[in-house]
């Protein structure tokens, strides 16, 4: 079994990387696009990472329900299938009078297929890949998309160049056809199948409350992604802060944006790489969880202090400690749920997780463009500020001995 479940992680990686690759190219593209077009109007922005995030949350949950009734890697490989049409149809579209509705209704579109497709990936891993190798796939899984994401900048900034917007397109759909092949060679742990036997098919919306009810009783799940989600309003404006570092350094640093994903991108590369030395029996427990949250809020703080000297390599070191303490949370919270939650729930829980984390992140988009703090280098200290006092919060008054610890 140990043999076949090596096998899988292989096709679970090619088919994640290569349509990370694409995806990473399309939102940086669109993200220094809007930004020269519209500096002095960050709503913008924010609108069109908030109508995606919009999308997923309405149709997470059934999602995760649809997950649950079984044929996983039936709903991964025709997911891909229709998210590399749906990038080829747009791609005939990017050269006429329609390029703008195009291209919104298929960010909008990938929305909505990402909301079943996203759950599925991360339930059918505890179906392809052993318990006992699960921390170390998602390890290795998220320091390759961290590579692809820091590579990315400079992909996109050459296919744009090279082939323009619609051959972006296109490489974008090849990337989901040949994620969706090597899903098709994925093979089912023979230990897995039999868990399949008897499976009844139920209403969708009593899937959903199950889902719901199981998840309230897993109380250090639910107690972490309560957290998450509060977190997720100051990540929110992270995001929006991080594309005009460009309008920040101004003069100063050139192309700050692009250089800055590269080094989040390094820094969740090094995040995973330490992960995977740490013991899990540190890793795993409540407050270590609270810890890793409470240093990423801190490694913000240090941005407008680093920002002092105008070192490029200095203010570029936070946003490298910021990636390496995101990576190591991220990591450890869904590997414990992969491992701890029963396998006919996972889908669900999946996508509850991602529905609840992400609720507040439209919040946080349009509450630092309202108040236009995208221009100004001390907004990132407001945002580590905020994770830090909510980290310390559930760190000394959610009561740790009410959470039973990963066995």
């Amino acid at each position: 079994m140990e043999k076949q479940s090596k096998r899988n992680e292989g096709l679970l990686f090619f088919g994640r990387w290569t349509s990370k690759i694409g995806d990473i190219v399309f939102d940086y593209v669109n993200s220094v696009v809007l930004v020269h077009a519209f500096t002095k109007s960050s709503w913008v922005l924010a609108l069109y990472q908030s109508s995606q995030t919009i999308v997923q949350i309405i149709f997470n949950l059934i999602g995760g329900a649809i997950a649950d009734g079984g044929k996983r890697k039936k709903i991964l490989i025709t997911t891909d299938l229709l998210s590399a049409i749906v990038c080829l149809i747009a791609s005939f579209f990017v050269q006429s009078k329609l390029v703008a509705v195009a291209l919104i209704s298929a960010n909008a579109l990938l929305a909505l297929i990402f909301a079943f497709s996203s759950p599925t990936f991360k339930a059918i891993v505890r179906e392809m890949v052993s318990k006992e190798r699960i921390v170390k796939y998602n390890s290795i899984s998220n320091a390759g998309k961290e590579l692809i994401s820091m590579a990315g900048p400079i992909i996109g900034v050459a296919l744009m160049s090279l082939v323009g917007a619609r051959g972006s397109l296109i490489i974008n759909a090849i990337t989901f056809f040949i994620s969706a092949i090597s899903e098709c060679l994925l093979v089912k742990l023979e230990s897995e199948e039999k868990k399949e036997d008897g499976k009844e098919k139920k209403n969708i919306i009593k899937d959903i409350k199950e889902g719901l009810k199981y998840l309230y009783n897993e109380k250090p799940v639910f107690a972490l992604l309560v957290l998450s989600a509060l977190v997720n309003f100051f990540l929110a404006g992270y995001n929006l802060l991080l594309p005009y570092t460009d309008i920040m350094y101004e003069g100063v640093f050139e192309g700050f944006y692009a250089k800055a994903m590269a080094a989040e991108a390094i820094g969740a590369i090094l995040g995973s790489l330490i992960n995977s030395k740490i013991p899990s029996s540190f890793s795993n427990k409540y407050s270590s969880l609270t810890i890793f949250l409470g240093l990423n809020g801190a490694s913000l703080l240090l941005v407008p202090l680093v920002n002092i000297p105008r070192n490029q390599i200095l203010c570029l070191l936070p946003i490298v400690l910021f990636g390496a303490s995101l990576t190591i949370f991220n990591i450890n919270l869904m590997s414990y749920v992969q491992v701890n939650v029963a396998e006919e729930f996972l889908g669900r829980v999946f996508s509850v997780i991602f529905t609840v984390a992400v609720m507040f992140m439209p919040l946080g988009s349009w509450f630092f463009s309202i108040f236009n703090f995208a221009e100004n280098i001390n907004s990132f200290a407001i945002v580590g500020a905020g994770i830090v006092v909510l980290s310390l919060i559930y760190l000394f008054f959610v009561h740790p001995g009410e959470l039973k610890e990963s066995k």
